[in-house]
């Protein structure tokens, strides 16, 4: 709140004022300078009065020249609808709502030359305010627009990021309504990276495909209680820094979905994880780094079971895409010709719901880009699960970090593909926790094509195109450890385990990669499960560190595992006590001349599981 009257001075005046609180207190005000002929002199702002009749006293030289009272109902609130807004580099007229009791009078001013108003910078109670941001030439920047004490940061992209290239995109993101969606990303490097995440509507979303405005609270930046708004935003990541944004629900805002895109110039990977709010569930959105020729998710639709898809198009022009439904045979059921057309940055999600097995195929266009994610929703409780979407498959298999199978309910799927185009020998071999001995593990095959059995290892020959599943069956204790596919095929697949109905993934880890990093997150009793396994022969010395989230170093182990060792325990439970009730990565390293396999596992205080993907580093 602002005191304001005119006057024109005379040489020799000085003008000041003073407030005084309900209880009489005197709340102190502001001196002007006072050059003869000036004129429209405004007396201290006054921030969030509390209720009460309030009184503005002026004096000119020490004598009072006049007493305004007011009655006050309510605290000034923060009158702006968000902490402020990222735009790009083009300018242009923009507007914000500005929110105050009916009569209060108010004024706004910008810290930069480069945001001016066009109109009317004042106005009574609530208004819209017009502005306008002059095209960007430089690099970013950033500048507030205050009215009444309160600030709205405006933050303007530079047209480019020097050195940037495309990184990669999440193929889904839910907002609004219920749903919420956080996105991490994670500087793997040991220099600053920059970086710009971009969100695109869906086709059948109030803006089309064009830029998706969302709410964001950034976990790292503490003092800021508000959403920013952005449909895109640059940061600077420090070396081994995280960032982490959610978005913020408001039940009367319909739901809207959609993508994401990242370019930067960094070693900068990441991944999403949306969350409904009124069940808990929660599913993974991996960022998408693979150009592939073709993407395939698998389905298992029996059961009351049902796979969610979304395809995007990570393309600045039109796409038509090939789609190709087989079942689990290998035997092509859809028509010739079919496809999807999206738009430049198009996406769009939809369900499989027939009751059978097999897969679906996406063929990326000439001289384009997609990206697909799998969601499978599991009876009776609709639990999500993340289903990965396979690709670049080569013929060496792969390892799967963790298994667990009996004791209170623990199940695991093996799901097995053929993706080549001639039939293929599969062999899965499994190995019991810590020690990595051959572990005999009660299994069962749901395709019904052959008896249960108690085995180290399962072979099948199969088919071009056709799915193998092997289910674990129940046992008295809990049997838990890791396994690994042979093949000589095109062969990959993924595994689900599933307890007290909560289902999440156990990608094949086929990229021996130098190191691995896994985010955590143990605030709001959330808790992080780890499994880690050594899929060489000979034992390994795998070294470990913590990191915050802006990059510092809070632990460094070494875990020694043996040939075919695995180890799984909970952070901040079990060991790494850095980790607890804070945000940072922990990162595997792989030893020389061995590889490994890491998973996440995300477990908040309402026990569902998500999985946090491994990235390679």
């Amino acid at each position: 709140m602002y005191l304001f009257f005119n006057a024109s001075a005379t040489a020799g005046d000085s003008f000041t004022s003073d407030w005084l609180a309900p209880d009489l207190e005197v709340q102190p005000g502001s001196t002007w300078p006072s050059p003869a002929g000036s004129s429209c002199f405004y007396g201290r702002q006054l921030v969030n009065p509390t209720s009460g009749i309030w009184q503005a006293r002026v004096f000119n030289k020490g004598s009072l020249l006049f007493t305004v009272s007011f009655s006050v109902n309510a605290p000034i609130v923060d009158p702006f609808p968000a902490s402020g807004q990222s735009f790009n580099s083009d300018g242009g007229h923009q507007t914000v709502t500005i929110t105050f009791p009916a009569g209060f009078l108010w004024s706004a001013a910008s810290s930069a030359n480069w945001i001016t108003f066009p109109g009317s910078a004042s106005s009574i109670g609530s208004a819209a305010l017009s502005y306008q941001l002059a095209p960007n030439l430089g690099a970013d920047r950033s500048a507030t627009i205050t009215v009444a004490g309160f600030s709205f940061n405006i933050q303007q992209q530079a047209s480019s990021i020097p050195g940037s290239s495309f990184i990669g995109s999440m193929a889904h993101l839910a907002a609004e309504e219920n749903w919420t969606t956080a996105f991490t990303l994670i500087n793997k490097s040991t220099v600053p990276a920059a970086i710009r995440l971009s969100f695109f509507g869906d086709i059948a979303g109030p803006n089309g495909s064009g830029p998706l405005l969302l709410p964001l609270l950034f976990r790292e930046l503490h003092s800021e209680p508000e959403p920013f708004l952005a449909a895109s935003f640059d940061q600077t990541l420090a070396a081994n820094a995280s960032s982490v944004m959610d978005t913020v629900a408001s039940p009367t805002s319909p739901v809207v979905v959609g993508s994401a895109q990242l370019i930067g110039a960094g070693a900068v990977d990441g991944f999403a994880i949306f969350h409904q709010i009124a069940t808990g569930q929660e599913a993974v959105v991996p960022l998408e780094t693979r150009k592939a020729s073709s993407y395939l998710l698998t389905f298992d639709n029996t059961n009351g079971l049902v796979l969610g898809v979304a395809v995007e198009n990570v393309s600045s022009q039109p796409a038509i895409i090939p789609v190709v439904i087989r079942d689990d045979t290998g035997t092509v059921l859809s028509p010739p010709g079919t496809s999807i057309s999206l738009g430049a940055n198009g996406h769009t999600s939809f369900v499989l719901s027939d009751p059978l097995r097999g897969t679906i195929e996406f063929d990326t266009p000439s001289g384009g880009r997609i990206s697909v994610l799998g969601i499978r929703f599991t009876p009776p409780n609709n639990a999500l699960t993340t289903i990965p979407a396979i690709a670049n498959v080569g013929t060496d298999g792969g390892s799967f970090a963790h298994l667990a199978s009996g004791g209170d309910g623990w199940q695991t799927t093996f799901v097995l593909v053929n993706v080549g185009t001639n039939s293929a020998p599969a062999t899965l071999n499994f190995f019991a926790d810590v020690t990595g001995a051959s572990l005999p593990l009660p299994v069962s095959f749901p395709q019904g094509n052959r008896p249960p059995t108690t085995a180290t290892a399962v072979t099948q020959t199969m088919a071009a195109g056709s799915i193998f599943l092997v289910q674990t069956s129940g046992s008295p204790q809990l049997l838990t450890g890791s396994a690994q596919l042979s093949t000589t095929g095109k062969v990959s697949g993924f595994v689900i385990f599933r307890h007290n109905n909560q289902e999440a993934v156990v990608p094949l880890e086929t990229r021996n990669a130098n190191a691995y990093v896994l985010a955590f997150d143990t605030t709001d009793g959330t808790n992080n499960g780890v499994a880690l396994n050594n899929a060489s022969s000979q034992p390994a010395d795998i070294a470990v560190s913590i990191r915050s989230l802006d990059g510092t170093l809070l632990e460094a182990d070494t875990i020694t595992l043996p040939a075919r060792g695995h180890q799984a325990f909970t952070l901040g439970v079990d060991k790494y006590w850095s980790t607890g009730n804070g945000r940072g990565t922990i990162e595997f390293a792989k030893p020389s001349n061995g590889q490994i396999a890491v998973l996440g596992i995300r477990i908040p205080a309402t026990q569902t599981y998500t999985t946090l993907p491994a990235l390679a580093k």
